[in-house]
């Protein structure tokens, strides 16, 4: 304000007083949000640099996410062949108790061994994850990004486990033909059953096949050696049913495991960017906290000195009366 005259210590300690001030606004707003870099204007280089960093670390999380998903969709996968090992399995352990039975329990022998096999299709078709069922088709196929790099990429492709046609190496049971129909029911005499030189017909029912009798059922006019044979190839089938599922569960097995290895790594590596971008914009939270105290004790003195100042020209005054 014109006309008035401070001395050139009261003007020294306003100038204080006012830096002091502008570095404790400076403090509090970086202990407040906790960054030392707010904006381009506190320091461009850091900020451009950590804004980089901080938006490739947001775009890795959000490739994970992505990875976390497909290893989902591959393990409803690998649930569902952990299921249709124990069905299988329960198959072979029918086929099993049929062999040496009576006709009754062997009729009813059928009856378990088709309805176990009926749930056995229609669990693979229920083996779907958002749409996606990866044992009920090859033309299902799976397919993750890794990064925005074309060649970082996992195309897990499907298999046919319900095969309705000739026996293929993406099929549940490789060595036979239409052992599911269209509507996932099994086909009987294409799993239970043999070639043709052996002289048995369509097998409908494990009443035809009797190992204690030269004909088997009363009107099947099977023989017990051709029963045992067919027994045989049935329980040959069941185990290489098992294995293939065992294969193709190892190997989606090994997808999962890729798609972990993915996700372990994008975690970590979205941490290490923002970590980076951390350590240009963080700030040290107990200098700034000393810092603090330091500038509100800077204030403090400031103002007790312009009071001894204005203590003295008034001391000065009181002499002048």
């Amino acid at each position: 304000m014109s006309g008035i005259t401070l001395t050139a210590v009261q003007t020294t300690t306003l100038q204080s007083l006012s830096n002091a001030s502008n570095l404790f606004a400076t403090t509090q707003n970086e202990l407040n949000t906790g960054k030392k870099v707010n904006s381009a204007a506190d320091d461009a280089v850091a900020y451009f640099r950590s804004k980089s960093l901080y938006d490739r670390s947001s775009t890795i999380t959000t490739d994970k996410a992505n990875i976390d998903q497909s290893i989902q969709s591959v393990q409803a996968a690998l649930t569902a062949t952990s299921a249709v090992d124990g069905l299988l399995k329960q198959l072979k352990s029918v086929l099993e108790g049929a062999k040496g039975a009576t006709t009754a329990s062997r009729t009813s022998a059928t009856v378990q061994f088709k309805n176990i096999a009926q749930q056995l299709g229609q669990l693979i078709k229920d083996a779907s994850y958002q749409g996606l069922n990866l044992l009920n088709g090859t033309s299902a196929a799976l397919t993750t990004q890794f990064s925005e790099r074309t060649a970082a990429t996992l195309t897990v492709n499907g298999f046919n486990y319900v095969s309705t046609g000739a026996g293929n190496a993406n099929s549940l049971f490789t060595g036979a033909t239409t052992v599911f129909k269209k509507d996932g029911t099994i086909n009987f005499g294409a799993l239970v059953g043999t070639t043709s030189t052996t002289g048995a017909g369509t097998i409908v029912g494990f009443s035809q096949l009797s190992l204690s009798s030269q004909t088997g059922g009363s009107t099947s006019g099977i023989a017990a050696s051709v029963a045992a044979a067919i027994f045989t190839a049935s329980d040959n089938r069941l185990d290489a049913a098992i294995s293939q599922n065992s294969a193709l569960t190892a190997a989606l097995g090994t997808n999962v495991n890729i798609l972990q290895a993915r996700s372990n790594f994008s975690a970590a590596y979205s941490a290490t960017l923002s970590g980076g971008g951390d350590k240009l914009t963080l700030a040290d939270l107990n200098l700034e906290a000393a810092n603090s105290q330091a500038l509100s004790l800077r204030q403090q003195i400031g103002i007790q000195s312009l009071s001894v100042t204005g203590t003295q020209n008034s001391s000065i005054l009181t002499l002048l009366r």
